[in-house]
């Protein structure tokens, strides 16, 4: 089947997405989902892709976290450690991690693989499925708020999503 030329002329375009004072571009063939919970204070946002990946917003009160976690990277460390407690993940990877910065915040990101457990045998183990996880932690005072995004990838993602999240990370605005 022939692409229509409107849908080649908007493929790979990016738009601007706003909402309770902070903006990021996507890309735009997705679309967004709201945790019906979400307000200015807290919430969570899902930006879909068409290929079924999915990039998460999270954000929250800043005193809240910085309770337990006084950096990004400290948050960060944790979010990880928290994931890889999980019953079915058998082994991590972090496969890249730097410090950023995002709209004059330090930010911190990673790349992780976890190795999931599924399906059990009599004898043995099960079929093992790598998981990638990116992530980016973000202070910010300005809005008394923290920022996390991340996307948990499906194993045929594309392999250069990580330049397409890092791009909408680059492009976000907190404050």
């Amino acid at each position: 089947m022939a692409e229509s030329e409107t849908e080649a002329e908007t493929q790979g375009e990016m738009e601007h997405f706003s909402v309770y004072r902070f903006s990021m571009e996507y890309p735009n063939v997705c679309r967004f989902e709201f945790n019906p919970k979400t307000k200015r204070e807290k919430g969570d946002i899902v930006i879909h892709f068409p290929d079924r990946e999915k990039v998460f917003l999270s954000w929250g009160q800043l005193a809240t976290v910085m309770k337990k976690h006084v950096t990004p990277d400290a948050f960060a460390s944790h979010s990880i450690k928290s994931m890889s407690k999980s019953r079915s993940i058998t082994k991590t990877d972090k496969v890249e991690s730097k410090s950023m910065t995002v709209n004059s915040h330090e930010a911190y990101y990673n790349k992780v693989q976890f190795h999931e457990s599924v399906g059990m045998a009599f004898f043995g183990k099960g079929q093992t499925n790598v998981r990638t996880t990116l992530s980016v932690h973000l202070f910010c005072p300005n809005s008394s708020r923290y920022f996390v995004l991340y996307a948990l990838l499906t194993p045929k993602a594309p392999e250069d999503f990580d330049k397409l999240f890092l791009e909408m990370v680059d492009s976000f605005r907190c404050h």
